[in-house]
């Protein structure tokens, strides 16, 4: 039994993500959206704490966690513990008993003030949080998390981590379902063709991959030898069907990688996080686990996106390139990098434009933005030089170089050079404004989105002008009109983590539109640690929310879109209908004014739309 003192500590509120919450929280609300993927992943019962975990670590730190599964056998996890494991560990404490018997969440900011005796504590901590985790409406355990002499968990906290669980519910669900048959976790069904289950299971990791900004890993895996192992014949060493070395392979891997039989011989391995390096070497070892003998009849192609291909279809073709060059050449595993073959050049650009600006000012991270350039607009070269021949660059009158542009339109060198010009002047030490450093490779990489939406060079910079423009005429200050300007001008980087492809096929697939509309959150995912410019993060996230609840990509409504994001979309809906876009030409003015204020009360704000008619009228 608990002390009664610690009833006021469990948390009756309804414990839910706001529209502000989420705005408030957006660094980390794609880790819930992570989890919820991860319902065709095999998370076996001795894996369930990682599931928990290894996500907890990313949305609330913690010094110390247990977990404990009752039902249907009685299991418990624990990380952080050194030296202080209680000896009643197996069958909880006192925060174990009450949030089995009350079925609510349990929150202690300050341990030292709710009145329990330390000794009563199972460990040392300042800060305690509880909550029970659900299988359908019954609960089946529980997760304590502790912390000690850092800062309370808090209430936001305790939000994060129960939807956390709820996003995890139907992994639960599977983890702990009854004798459940190996070939339903691993999709190696010997009767039904995995090659449609593989291309469902890969888009679900695309996406995932695109929403948390890291690349993800492919392998190919053909057994060289069927007559040795047929699907009836016997295999040596204990592996006796090839469920079973699929069930091996996976045992080698991560709980949260996944491996899909693909073919009658052959597998496929979804590696997520991983680099064509760190595949490679997770993949030898994981064969080597098999045996010498076993893994010299393996070949394994490696294929990683978004640096390989685009898409779930895209890597999927290229690892058939690198198993087929594997096999000329007799290697046992091989990476795309290996073929020699031309990349794509739509690829994402997404996670090359964070390196950019992580690695901060210096001409390696120019050379790379310049790269940037030469995929997005398919030329030769574009490169950086101190000697002619190349377009002169100069900034306040001073000559900083010159850029080459093999295969590049002049009117794309003109815009890119006058982008780039503050960046290398910084770098260069002729500006000391390191801000000229982040508006330059930026402005740029604005160009490149422009160009990849199918836009007129310099579209956002038009949008940039008339949202400062409109700020003024709504009565806000210089300086956030001026924020708001930045903010507009970036606000569509988010494109540069949509394929090309996407902007230029006539008839778009829901998924498709799906990915289209996930550009706000790609733009607030490689801008956030940004904060030299000042941007304004709600305009990045909500300049698609429609003021009639419609947008994306949370379905704000009214008042609860902000104000600036409010502003740029009605700057944004007028502009591209009066802008030739690779699908259509471009609508008169008068027309696109009269759809205006067909659109006013509708998806637009009437207020500002009537502000705006002014500004442009004028």
């Amino acid at each position: 039994m608990w002390p009664e003192r610690l009833n006021e500590y469990i948390v009756d509120k309804t414990l839910e993500l706001t529209p502000d919450f989420i705005r408030n929280k957006a660094d980390v609300i794609p880790v819930l959206f992570q989890v919820s993927l991860l319902s065709d992943v095999d998370v076996r019962i001795e894996k369930i704490s990682d599931l928990f975990l290894n996500f907890l670590d990313r949305i609330t730190p913690y010094d110390v966690a247990f977990v404990y599964m009752w039902e249907p056998q009685n299991v418990w996890f624990c990380r952080g513990l050194q030296g202080e494991i209680p000896d009643s560990i197996e069958s909880g404490d006192i925060f174990t008993c009450m949030i089995r018997e009350v079925a609510k969440p349990l929150l202690i900011k300050d341990v030292s003030s709710c009145g329990v005796d330390p000794r009563d504590l199972p460990i040392h901590c300042t800060s305690v949080m509880g909550l029970p985790i659900y299988k359908d409406t019954k609960v089946v355990g529980c997760l304590e998390l502790f912390r000690k002499g850092s800062e309370a968990f808090t209430f936001e906290d305790l939000i994060l981590t129960k939807h956390l669980l709820l996003s995890s519910e139907r992994v639960i669900r599977e983890v702990l379902s009854s004798e459940r048959e190996y070939d339903e976790v691993l999709d190696v069904r010997l009767d039904v063709p995995q090659r449609h289950v593989l291309l469902d299971v890969l888009h679900q990791y695309e996406e995932l991959a695109r929403r948390m900004g890291f690349p993800l890993a492919v392998a190919l895996i053909e057994i060289d030898d069927p007559e040795r192992f047929g699907l009836y014949q016997h295999i040596p060493e204990g592996i006796r069907t090839i469920k079973n070395l699929a069930k091996r392979i996976q045992e080698g891997l991560r709980c949260y990688d996944k491996v899909l039989r693909y073919e009658e011989l052959s597998f496929f391995v979804i590696l997520p996080g991983c680099s064509p390096t760190e595949a490679v070497t997770a993949l030898h070892k994981a064969s080597l686990r098999l045996g010498a003998d076993l893994a010299d009849t393996m070949t394994i192609a490696v294929a990683t996106m978004p640096d390989d291909a685009q898409d779930a279809k895209g890597i999927i073709h290229v690892a058939h390139q690198v198993l087929s060059h594997a096999r000329k050449k007799g290697l046992h595993i091989a990476t795309y990098a290996q073929t020699e073959m031309v990349r794509h050049v739509n690829s994402s650009l997404e996670l090359r434009l964070k390196r950019i600006l992580h690695a901060g000012p210096c001409s390696t991270a120019l050379d790379e933005l310049l790269d940037l350039v030469k995929i997005q607009c398919q030329a030769d070269d574009v490169c950086l030089r101190y000697e002619p021949p190349g377009k002169l660059i100069t900034w306040e009158g001073n000559e900083l170089g010159y850029i080459q542009h093999a295969g590049l339109s002049q009117e794309i060198c003109d815009w890119v050079a006058t982008c780039i010009a503050p960046a290398w002047a910084f770098v260069l030490g002729m500006n000391t404004d390191v801000s000229d450093w982040y508006y330059g490779v930026l402005s740029t990489a604005s160009l490149l989105s422009d160009l990849r939406a199918g836009c007129p060079m310099g579209y956002s910079l038009k949008i940039s002008d008339e949202v400062y423009a409109l700020a003024r005429e709504m009565g806000v200050g210089d300086v956030i009109a001026s924020q708001w300007a930045t903010s507009s001008l970036v606000a569509n980087i988010g494109y540069l983590g949509i394929p090309t492809t996407l902007f230029t096929k006539g008839e778009l697939t829901p998924f498709d539109r799906k990915k289209i509309t996930m550009h706000p959150v790609i733009t607030t995912r490689i801008l956030k640690d940004v904060a030299v410019l000042d941007l304004d993060g709600d305009l990045l996230s909500s300049h698609h929310e429609n003021f009639d609840g419609t947008g994306y990509p949370r379905g704000l409504r009214g008042e609860d879109i902000p104000l600036s994001a409010r502003a740029m979309r009605v700057v944004d809906s007028f502009n591209a209908m009066v802008t030739p876009r690779l699908h259509r030409p471009k609508i008169p003015f008068k027309e696109a004014l009269r759809e205006l204020c067909t659109m006013s009360g509708k998806s637009l704000d009437p207020e500002i739309v009537s502000l705006y008619v002014d500004v442009i009228g004028s």
